[in-house]
């Protein structure tokens, strides 16, 4: 009995030991920023309409009728030790990120709702910034690694390596290594996976694909221009640890771009111009959907050599945006993306897996947004957009699309970036005969084949940063 209770003060005793070990948290160097939209909308008596833009071009063409989103950021910031006047910035940040393709992902849903809930983690990094007060910095972990958009169209056009790796900048040269793997076996292109039989059973293996990028900026007179150099390679599969239907070669590819950027001098500050121009080799030739990751491999491969080196893409943009002055804002932009796989077809081709896909397209958009302050906290949104998209040998499918949107600014700054917003938006969107009979839009998939095409919404959208 005497053992038992000494026992029990013991088992006690070391509890109490290890709650008291127990950090308290007295951590003040911490921040948290969020960017997020939610609204409601109705389309042709269809409640969640989707998107009015064309295939393939995601929210090229106008970002009106964009579905609910949420982003979580938080950061810790770690301060230099016994050194007051070094510029040292050192954080770990981490970013929540939930959205859905379809219906909704707020008010009464669960995961297994209509729709689902998709919760990411895009970013968990760490980074050191002017170490030591030098110019020396570095990174690593995942992490949004891209430069600037063209927000109306929600396109980061040029440098969009984000994705997993780390990287190191002297002044203003960084070289960065990412590793964007993929397990998605629904994808077409290329085989990120492969079949790992070890142990016997057939699971899911990576591929390695490495992204090795080199970016300098060089200052110019109230601007910039930006050089920027990729070579990627994807690992080979061998016989020793994939079977021989899965057993591709090693590949490679590689992106050469350029940007010019200025600031211009308006009765209001922050206007600018800048274009770009990036092509791309091999499977390095990505950009679709909407988005311009190099990484994200276009069209089908060459059967016959198992690789992608005759595949490629050019990619030309440009945006303006002039604050005219207190009363008027114009955001205009132009986008030309041209894409070819390593078959030797101009129309379909196939994959690894002997299912169809294009080998060839053309996406061409432009578009212009004012904002019209007619109070301090009264904005009118007005937007006009052209989008084009050819695939293959077919014909264009053409968008025209034409949006306004009285939008309560509750801040009462007269700036295009003033958030967050209160919109109530209509836009309506005129397609060419292709595209409304073959459905070439999400809209015209969800309601059928018609000419016109109406979204109507009472709209939020904010970002703190």
């Amino acid at each position: 009995m005497k053992k038992k209770i000494l026992l029990s003060l013991i088992v006690i005793r070391i509890a109490f030991s290890v709650q008291a070990q127990q950090p308290v948290i007295t951590n003040k160097y911490f921040s948290i920023g969020s960017y997020g939209r939610a609204g409601i909308a109705r389309g042709d008596n269809i409640q969640y309409p989707r998107s009015l833009n064309l295939n393939g071009m995601g929210s090229i063409g106008g970002r009106m009728e964009e579905n609910d989103y949420f982003e979580l950021a938080t950061a810790l910031h770690f301060a230099p030790v016994g050194r007051t006047s070094d510029t040292t910035k050192i954080n770990v940040q981490a970013r929540f990120a939930l959205y859905t393709t379809q219906g909704q992902i707020i008010g009464n849903v669960t995961s297994n709702s209509y729709g689902g809930i998709t919760v990411a983690l895009p970013e968990l990094f760490a980074e050191a910034r002017n170490i030591m007060g030098g110019p020396w910095s570095a990174w690593v972990g995942a992490r949004f690694f891209r430069g600037e958009d063209i927000h109306i169209i929600d396109h980061f056009y040029f440098d969009d390596h984000s994705a997993q790796g780390f990287g190191v900048q002297y002044k203003n040269t960084q070289f960065s290594i990412v590793f964007p793997g993929a397990v998605d076996t629904t994808s077409s292109v290329p085989p990120y996976f492969y079949v790992n039989i070890i142990n016997g059973t057939p699971v899911l293996g990576l591929r390695n694909r490495a992204v090795y990028v080199l970016e300098h900026i060089m200052p110019v007179d109230e601007g910039y221009i930006k050089f920027m150099a990729e070579y990627q390679r994807l690992a080979s599969a061998t016989l020793d640890d994939t079977v021989t239907s899965a057993n591709y070669p090693s590949d490679y590819g590689y992106v050469l771009g350029l940007k010019y950027k200025r600031q211009m001098a308006t009765p209001l500050t922050g206007s600018f111009f800048d274009a770009s121009i990036r092509y791309g080799s091999g499977i390095a030739n990505g950009g679709d959907g909407g988005g311009s990751k190099t990484f994200l491999t276009y069209g089908g491969p060459n059967l016959s050599t198992q690789d992608f080196r005759d595949a490629w893409s050019i990619a030309i943009t440009g945006s303006v945006l002039l604050n005219i002055s207190s009363h008027y804002a114009v955001n205009a932009y132009g986008l030309f993306t041209k894409s070819r796989g390593a078959s030797d077809s101009l129309n379909m081709t196939f994959d690894y897996n002997d299912r169809p896909l294009f080998n060839r397209k053309t996406d061409f958009a432009i578009g212009a947004r004012g904002t019209w302050y007619i109070k301090d906290w009264l904005h009118l949104l007005h937007e006009l957009n052209f989008a084009s998209r050819k695939d293959g040998t077919q014909d264009p499918a053409q968008m025209v699309k034409f949006s306004i949107a009285p939008t309560m600014v509750p801040n009462g700054k007269r700036d295009v970036w003033s958030r967050p917003h209160f919109r109530l938006v209509y836009s309506v969107a005129h397609y060419d005969r292709f595209a409304a009979d073959n459905l070439y839009s999400p809209y015209l998939a969800q309601t059928g084949s018609k000419r016109w095409g109406h979204y109507f919404g009472i709209k939020t959208e904010w970002w703190l940063w």
